[in-house]
């Protein structure tokens, strides 16, 4: 159960701006360096007004009407209920009063019952209505969606912004609808968690701080609003982040200690301009374990835009599953992974995946990573393009070190390439296939990297091997200032650089170290290979 509540006195308090703060009370995860501090920031004389100045209207009525029962009065429930089939539809009215010109407003609702589609709000012109005779055959029309909420989870609180409903004082009316067929359930001013309409629109609620307040149990304030999640990590983080969306963004903040989902994981989408950041990645840990069938990253993500996440640890145990990852970034555009450690995962580490319908994943960056640990690859972009990985230190993967892959034959996207993507400054120890794989793709960069002991769990495999399939673009690809060795008396890493047939022009430039390996130090069955 989440519940959260607000007060005049948390609204006042002193606070950083757009930070949400997380704090474990478990001890750090590591004794080692932690990692860079968090800059303080402060709330502003402005935000503090207007916080205090707020007003939080509750409905003077509100009701809701069934299609299927279209003479049935329900005005005195505990609950509204929205449902696409049969059609419900529910009502509230508050009326409004001393609001400045061109005021601003918030409707929160309490939702009871988790909905993948949401509510949408709609405005209604006609405000003579009653909650004790409106029913669905004499309720007032409503007009078209102006706000839609998105996916919400059950027992929890969901904000969307109204202004453009309020435009001064005197009634207002608001319907909700939803597009799901399943429905959902809100609840009504004869409930505890009534709605409100908050004038003029309270400021970004970051920061929250985050505490651990049992075994399982974590609770999120936030300094600016007073509004307050309590629930597992799971609810907490979701909650919390899913109010920063919508209000621009904001950062998460986690302090030292270990944050545990148990079996949980955080799944959301659509999420932009939103920082996870902890005290270091070896003093801030985010774990779960779970062996499940399906899919269970800590983050598993879709569509993300402009999300950073630094200066923490993951640990995502279980039992092998190929594509359940530790950091899991489908259709993730302008992203930054920057100081953030991997230490087990039962696929990859961190990927980054742009070969369904639909789906792109350009300009990404991981940086100063270090991973271990991972059952599969330690970094992947799948399908992707313009992406940066550099400066990570990768060992004991069970696939490749850093793989730059084109989509399969039987994706959404068939055989889309990776293009134009930098693999820099990195160091591979003892990856299980190859330190680094380029399958196919046009443009690639494989430059300055520190390659050792690879294909220790699969054999025959390379440093750094370019390849591709039969008829898929191989081209441009440069290998540049690389060093990819095996100096282990039995050795396993069988060249140094293998660029495979299918792959076209590959530059081969100065500086490569490609001795010694089990077989040799290069190659070449690419067409045109240029070396300089």
């Amino acid at each position: 159960m989440t519940t959260r509540s607000r007060s005049l006195a948390r609204l006042l308090a002193p606070a950083p701006v757009l930070l949400l703060a997380v704090t474990a009370v478990a001890p750090p995860v590591a004794a080692a360096p932690a990692g860079t501090p968090a800059k303080p920031h402060v709330t502003t004389a402005a935000q503090v007004a207007r916080a205090a100045a707020a007003v939080t209207l509750n409905p003077v009525a509100d009701a809701w009407v069934d299609a299927s029962h279209p003479t049935v009065n329900a005005g005195r429930t505990a609950s509204l209920r929205v449902d696409a089939v049969p059609r419900q539809v529910a009502y509230l009215r508050f009326e409004v009063a001393d609001v400045a010109t061109d005021p601003t407003a918030v409707l929160r609702l309490y939702v009871e019952t988790a909905s993948s589609t949401g509510v949408d709000v709609h405005p209604v012109a006609d405000n003579n209505w009653d909650e004790n005779t409106i029913t669905y055959g004499n309720a007032p029309p409503i007009g078209a969606t102006v706000v839609r909420s998105g996916p919400v989870g059950a027992d929890t609180w969901v904000s969307v912004n109204v202004s453009s409903l309020v435009t001064g004082n005197g009634p207002v009316t608001m319907a909700l609808t939803t597009t799901n067929d399943t429905g959902l359930r809100v609840t009504s001013r004869e409930g505890v968690d009534k709605p409100q309409l908050m004038t003029p629109a309270p400021p970004n609620p970051s920061p929250y701080v985050v505490t651990r307040t049992g075994a399982t149990t974590y609770r999120a304030a936030s300094d600016v609003t007073g509004e307050t999640y309590t629930g597992s990590l799971k609810t907490v983080l979701e909650s919390a982040v899913v109010e920063l969306n919508r209000l621009g963004g904001g950062t998460v903040r986690f302090e030292a200690g270990t944050f545990d989902f148990g079996a949980e994981y955080m799944k959301l989408e659509g999420v932009r301009k939103v920082t996870f950041v902890g005290a270091g990645m070896y003093d801030t840990l985010i774990r779960n374990d779970n062996s499940s069938a399906g899919d269970t990253e800590p983050f598993n993500t879709k569509g993300w835009d402009g999300v950073v996440v630094r200066d923490l640890a993951v640990s995502a145990g279980g039992a092998f599953r190929s594509t359940s990852d530790a950091l899991d970034f489908d259709d993730g555009n302008n992203m930054v992974v920057e100081r953030v450690r991997v230490t087990a995962s039962r696929g990859r580490g961190i990927v980054f995946d742009g070969k369904n319908q639909t789906w792109t994943s350009m300009g990404n960056t991981v940086r100063d990573c270090v991973i271990s640990g991972a059952q599969s690859d330690g970094v992947e972009l799948l399908a992707t393009s313009g992406d940066t990985v550099t400066g990570c230190t990768i060992t004991n993967v069970g696939g490749h070190g850093i793989q730059v892959n084109r989509a399969s034959s039987t994706a959404d996207q068939p055989n889309k390439t990776a293009d134009h993507n930098l693999i820099s400054d990195n160091v591979i120890d003892q990856a299980g296939q190859d330190g680094i794989n380029i399958n196919s793709g046009t443009g690639n960069q494989i430059i300055d990297n520190h390659v050792t002991d690879s294909s220790d769990d699969t054999p025959n495999r390379d440093g750094i091997r370019v390849t591709t399939a039969t008829g898929i673009t191989c081209v441009d690809t440069v290998v540049s200032g690389d060093v990819a060795i095996d100096d282990q008396t039995v050795r396993t890493q069988r060249y140094g650089l293998y660029v495979t047939e299918g792959c076209n022009a590959t530059v081969v430039g100065p500086g490569n170290t490609f001795t010694p390996n089990r077989v040799s130090a290069v190659r070449d069955a690419g067409n045109g290979t240029i070396f300089r």
